[in-house]
């Protein structure tokens, strides 16, 4: 009895084959970085971190919602000045980077001028591996409003400076404009003639810097929802400096923190991060990757990252 099963245990082992194939390359994977707020009281330093990071993750390229820049000046030579210093930063290697326009980015008619002179156009649109991706204008006003928006706001700040207690009691710190941003007729209608142009990617993506559906009156964003009907989708935003993900018409609504940008104490969740977002079939991952989480091969915050400080109001104190 024993003979007989030492028999069968050796004539198992025998037949047995282990062998490692090699990985099959990905087809139609897509990998990109999402970078949040740098700006809006920009803690040097933080941004450079989320830089190297992404530089060490090797993505596809590289997309943002916004807040690139300091910006609220007419002076031409500073907003050179401010961009040459974030391209400087960012410091990309060769791996694509896209940006979104955001309320520092242009803050009035001439930023606006020199922004699609010198960086690129306001909103536009690509198709990467069968994927949709759209990139949107939240500042997209009239010539008229924003010269009304200099002036609300030039009054606010005279406010601001005699009693920080009545800012939020002025009309500018009141508008709509400035919390939800707005879209015109002809970006909602350059945006529904990109999807009618792709009806049949596997996934769309959108990229902004204002919340501008959460206006119970904007008309233009939701006409853009409506045309999304029966297609996948995301949404990405930044602006409030926190994080949060909603669920909206049955898709993901993201909106980013800061990669750099200035910490509020009264936000939900605070933390300076990236989003990963990975495309491989038909439906998208999403991680969020805290910088004070990386760490080189030698276990260092990337950046010399190891004296700042992360996630806590008390790092703009």
């Amino acid at each position: 009895m024993t003979r007989h099963w030492l028999m069968l245990v050796l004539i198992t082992q025998s037949t047995l084959s282990f062998a490692f194939s090699a990985p099959e390359p990905p087809e139609n994977t897509i990998r990109f970085a999402i970078i949040g707020d740098l700006t809006g009281g920009e803690r040097e330093g933080v941004f450079n971190v989320a830089a190297e990071g992404i530089e060490q993750l090797q993505p596809d390229f590289i997309m943002s919602i916004g807040d690139l820049i300091e910006g609220g000046t007419e002076d031409e030579i500073q907003m050179n000045q401010e961009w040459a210093v974030f391209q400087k930063n960012l410091g990309n290697q060769g791996v694509p980077f896209y940006p979104a326009v955001g309320n520092h980015d242009i803050s009035n008619s001439k930023m606006r001028e020199w922004y699609e002179k010198n960086v690129g156009p306001r909103y536009y649109h690509f198709v990467y591996q069968d994927a949709l991706f759209v990139v949107m204008d939240s500042e997209d006003f009239t010539n008229d409003f924003f010269s009304e928006l200099k002036v609300k706001r030039d009054q606010a700040i005279e406010v601001y400076k005699a009693d920080p207690t009545q800012f939020e009691q002025t009309e500018y710190a009141n508008l709509s404009q400035r919390y939800y941003g707005e879209i015109s007729d002809k970006q909602r209608d350059y945006v529904i003639k990109a999807l009618d142009e792709n009806p049949d990617v596997r996934w769309t993506f959108f990229f902004m810097h204002k919340p501008v559906w959460q206006n119970a009156e904007e008309q233009n964003f939701k006409r853009i929802e409506t045309h999304l009907m029966g297609r996948n989708y995301t949404v990405f935003n930044g602006h409030v400096h926190s994080y949060q993900h909603t669920q909206r018409l049955g898709q993901d609504y993201i909106q980013l923190a800061t990669s750099g940008g200035k910490i509020f104490e009264d936000q939900l969740i605070n933390m300076d991060h990236i989003t990963w977002v990975g495309l491989s079939g038909e439906k998208p991952t999403y991680l969020n990757i805290k910088l004070d989480g990386m760490r080189d091969k030698q276990g260092n915050i990337p950046a010399n990252g190891n004296e700042l400080c992360f996630d806590d109001p008390s790092c703009a104190q």
